[in-house]
């Protein structure tokens, strides 16, 4: 998922990609993007770019009563170009927790989740339009016997196992199509509540190796994937916004008195005769 600015990974190709739309859409929407990034630690979340604090962050529902969820305190970062994004990728890779284990010499301790918050106003309408984009790289599921994990590190082996199968579970509900879908078994599925839904869109990419010794990992993993992949969430949906107020009544007025000058200028004239 990660990569760097000369070898980019999904991250980047993902933000890429949505620039180049945004730019374009320029002549008819304006747009504001916004990245946060969170990581999951021990079913702690953490601000990846906020390095000035450590305090753990917690998930609530939005007021409104549209049953929305969000990370109070959660950083924000506006960004308009790749140079904006690859600086806020680079600091929030140097935050995550990684450690050696017997099978990864650079293993994921946590979860990392990429939030992209993507505003649109169309210029003719007024309309706004808001959507999200989640870019997850999860932490690796390594088995406790072949990773040497003992202590923290077992610790966080057992918190990564249990939110994964958290995550497997959760598909397994929406591919029965269960009326109740275990969300709130871990931060993670709590936390990817919103594009795991019934309208949301997602896409599970798997990470298999090529060598012998890793067979039953990759087996692992390729059983997984075939769990999410007859899961069917239906149709994206896009949260539409009404213009204020006052510009829609002014938008109102102005195609009143062109639809008034239309017809006074169809109107037969009147000869006399």
């Amino acid at each position: 998922m990660e990569g760097t600015p000369s070898d980019p990974g999904i991250n980047q190709r993902a933000l890429r990609l949505l620039l180049s739309k945004v730019g374009e859409r320029s002549n008819s929407w304006e747009h504001q993007l916004s990245v946060s990034m969170v990581e999951i630690y021990n079913e702690s979340l953490r601000d990846l770019l906020d390095s000035s604090s450590n305090t753990p962050l917690d998930i609530k529902m939005a007021p409104g009563g549209a049953g929305e969820l969000y990370v109070p305190g959660l950083m924000q970062r506006n960004v308009q170009c790749m140079q904006d994004i690859n600086k806020i990728l680079e600091l929030g890779h140097k935050q995550r927790a990684t450690e050696q284990t017997n099978v990864n010499s650079h293993s994921s301790r946590s979860h990392a989740l990429l939030i992209l918050t993507a505003k649109g106003r169309e210029t003719s309408t007024g309309i706004c339009t808001t959507g999200k984009l989640y870019l997850v790289d999860l932490a690796g599921s390594e088995r406790v016997s072949r990773s040497g994990a003992a202590g923290e590190r077992l610790r966080e082996a057992q918190c990564i196992n249990r939110s994964l199968s958290a995550l497997g579970d959760v598909f397994s509900a929406l591919r029965s199509d269960q009326a109740y879908v275990p969300y709130r078994n871990s931060k993670l599925t709590y936390l990817l509540q919103e594009p795991l839904s019934r309208d949301g869109k997602a896409l599970l990419l798997l990470q298999v190796s090529p060598t012998e010794k890793n067979a039953s990992e990759s087996l692992c993993s390729l059983r997984f994937g075939d769990r999410v992949r007859a899961v069917e969430l239906g149709a994206p949906a896009r949260r539409i916004e009404p213009p204020p107020l006052r510009e829609q009544t002014e938008t109102e007025s102005l195609t009143g008195r062109g639809a008034r000058n239309t017809s006074l200028r169809k109107r037969p004239i009147n000869s006399g005769t």
